[in-house]
């Protein structure tokens, strides 16, 4: 019984033409039977192609560099911004005092619309049960009424949110409120803001 043919797929005309580069070269107007040619001039245009499919591939290239050019700004700036609370904390006194320091560092960072150090007190007990739980952080997103309870009703896309003191007896949360869906999420790293949050527990111990 002989064999049926079957269509060739996409895939083994591609293995072929790479198992066999001078394939083109050696049937040059195969390409015209394909129509990759340009009906006025009558020449392939395969040349045309590969200069067409660069430049999207540069293009994309630029794009992903000046993402990356911006990612590497918004990093030094906040490095910068987190480095000088640092410093800052030595010299507060009370803890009014390393609010406003947060508060009027940390929200200069163009992606951070608020920042709030909170007293813990019984009305957070609900938010810290619900959302800190199992870890001292949470970076996501909060429903209206916890959006009220912390931000006083800013209108906020993504948080994060730190438990200072010890998990049986909190003493403080450190808010950060973005408009960027995206930028507080699981997924974000914490270095800067961990290093933050140690020295803010000391300076915190120090003043009770």
């Amino acid at each position: 019984m002989s064999n049926k043919s079957h269509p060739l797929t996409a895939q083994e005309v591609m293995d072929y033409l790479q198992k066999n580069p001078g394939f083109m070269l050696e049937h040059p107007y195969l390409l015209l039977d394909m129509n990759l040619h340009v009906q006025h001039q009558g020449a392939p245009n395969l040349a045309l192609m590969q200069q067409r499919v660069l430049r999207e591939e540069n293009a994309k290239l630029k794009k992903q560099i000046a993402a990356m050019v911006d990612s590497a700004r918004e990093n030094e700036l906040i490095f910068k911004l987190f480095s000088d609370c640092q410093r800052a904390l030595w010299y507060c006194n009370n803890f009014q005092e390393l609010a406003d320091i947060l508060a009027d560092t940390l929200s200069q960072s163009p992606k951070i619309s608020v920042c709030q150090l909170i007293p813990y007190d019984n009305t957070l007990e609900e938010l810290v049960s619900r959302r800190l739980n199992k870890l001292s952080r949470y970076l996501g997103r909060l429903d209206l009424q916890e959006q009220t309870l912390l931000f006083s009703g800013f209108a906020c896309n993504s948080v994060a949110l730190y438990l200072l003191g010890p998990s049986d007896k909190p003493t403080a949360i450190l808010a950060f409120a973005s408009e960027c869906a995206d930028h507080f999420s699981p997924d974000n790293g914490n270095l800067f803001v961990n290093e933050l949050v140690s020295s803010l527990q000391i300076r915190l111990k120090e003043l009770a």
